[in-house]
């Protein structure tokens, strides 16, 4: 879903801005006070090495497990040296796979993750030059050629792509605002718009507005959540 401008929620009932603004103000309090790139410290610049950083995030956080636990696996793995593409290259599949298990990640996630990083580390170097700010300029900055080398590059699915966007898109502008699909589902249980622009234009600026995003992925696996959130902004 790329850029996500497309109306997606056509026909829902939405609550009213007054409502609205108050559901969001709950959401970034309660989850939003840094986006998951933030919480990782991943340095928000363009530069390879916070780019292929976003990438191991995105698909870390693309499994059975919270995002809070994405984070912390991501700063496990940094800690031993394996956040450029060359580290993970020379850590290998294998031990990477160990560390996602240690981390308590679902058997089933443990391969597809980490052959999906040393794959995109692989192809990252020898079609890239090692940066994937050379893969964007490949795609004329065209949102739907930047998804479609993505997916290629790595071999992975829709939704680490989606993950990498909403995280890249303060970086690449032309993403921005971007919303997937969970982001979506989310909003619509809280009654919230339902397309990229109108929630983007329900904050100040586009750092908040990837907060805002990532507060949306992260009630998704709270089991309380939502109820909290509609407590906390005193809609009912």
């Amino acid at each position: 879903m790329t850029g996500a401008k497309k109306d997606t929620g056509k026909g829902r009932q939405t609550a009213g801005d007054t409502d609205q603004k108050h559901i969001i103000g709950a959401l970034l309090k309660r989850y939003g006070r840094e986006s998951l790139s933030e919480e990782a410290e991943i340095h928000l610049k363009e530069s390879p090495h916070a780019l292929f950083q976003m990438f191991q995030l995105a698909a870390l956080t693309d499994a059975r497990v919270t995002p809070e636990t994405a984070v912390r696996t991501f700063v496990g793995m940094r800690d031993r040296k394996w956040s450029t593409a060359g580290q993970v290259l020379r850590a290998g599949a294998d031990r990477i796979a160990g560390a996602l298990r240690d981390a308590g990640y679902p058997e089933g996630d443990v391969r597809r993750i980490s052959t999906a990083m040393t794959d995109a580390a692989l192809h990252l170097q020898e079609d890239h030059g090692g940066d994937l700010g050379e893969l964007r300029e490949d795609a004329g900055r065209d949102p739907e050629r930047e998804r479609e080398l993505l997916r290629h590059f790595a071999n992975v699915d829709d939704d680490v792509v989606d993950a990498f966007c909403r995280e890249a898109q303060l970086l690449w502008g032309e993403l921005c605002p971007f919303v997937d699909k969970k982001v979506l589902d989310a909003a619509d249980r809280l009654h919230l718009d339902q397309d990229a622009m109108s929630l983007r234009a329900l904050v100040d600026d586009d750092r908040e507005f990837v907060r805002l995003v990532d507060a949306l992925v992260r009630v998704r696996h709270d089991e309380d959540g939502y109820h909290q959130v509609r407590e906390l902004a005193r809609v009912r």
